[in-house]
């Protein structure tokens, strides 16, 4: 009994430490992006936009009609379902904006999206998850290309962000975890990429 649990728990062992080197392995191969942008003899840096794909776990950078580099993403829940309220953790689809870039002590740098957008409070006012005077208010916020309020029954603070103190981990394992809280993750190294090269403003389309 006991050397069939050690046989076990060995097997387990041996099994993560198997994954975590097989991720360290596709890490090494992954470009860095002021070398891709370099490769592509881009000289200036404009119009930059994201586009993340849900189901492939996929978030796609863009300067211009360029794509420039993908990185691998995790997400909230099930990424075939689109935040409804602030009490799921979904990930939401539509087009957003980042709104704010804050530098936090337990993510680091983070770029804030405008959810919930216009299109977000339309559906909120419809189905009487906010109130006129709140859905005035995201709609102003939208105008302004402000970031809305987040304290609504529609939720908020959904984010672009790195993996934390859980990086080696979480950017090594082979396969997807989703676990954030709606928010879009991806390693430390490459929210730092993110960070410098996307200013305030800059679209974000989620499908």
């Amino acid at each position: 009994m006991i050397r069939n649990l050690i046989l076990y728990l060995g097997g387990m062992i041996v099994f993560i430490l198997g994954m975590i080197a097989y991720g360290i392995f596709l890490d090494l191969n992954k470009r860095n992006l002021n070398d891709l942008i370099k490769e592509r003899n881009i000289n200036k840096i404009e119009k930059v936009k994201i586009v993340v794909n849900k189901i492939d776990y996929k978030l796609h950078l863009y300067i211009d009609t360029i794509l420039i580099k993908t990185y691998n993403i995790a997400l909230g829940g099930n990424p075939k379902l689109s935040k409804y309220s602030k009490d799921d953790k979904y990930t939401p689809a539509g087009d957003y904006f980042i709104c704010s870039k804050k530098n936090t002590n337990g993510l680091g740098n983070i770029l804030i999206l405008n959810y919930p957008s216009l299109n977000d409070a339309v559906r909120g006012l419809k189905e009487h998850l906010i109130s006129e005077l709140e859905f005035n208010e995201i709609k102003n916020a939208y105008i302004l290309k402000k970031c809305p309020p987040m304290n609504t029954k529609l939720g908020g603070y959904i984010k672009i962000h790195g993996n934390g103190k859980f990086d080696f981990i979480l950017r090594n394992l082979p396969f997807v975890f989703n676990w954030t809280d709606g928010s879009i993750a991806v390693n430390n190294s490459e929210i730092e990429e993110l960070y410098e090269i996307c200013p305030i403003g800059t679209p974000v389309f989620i499908y």
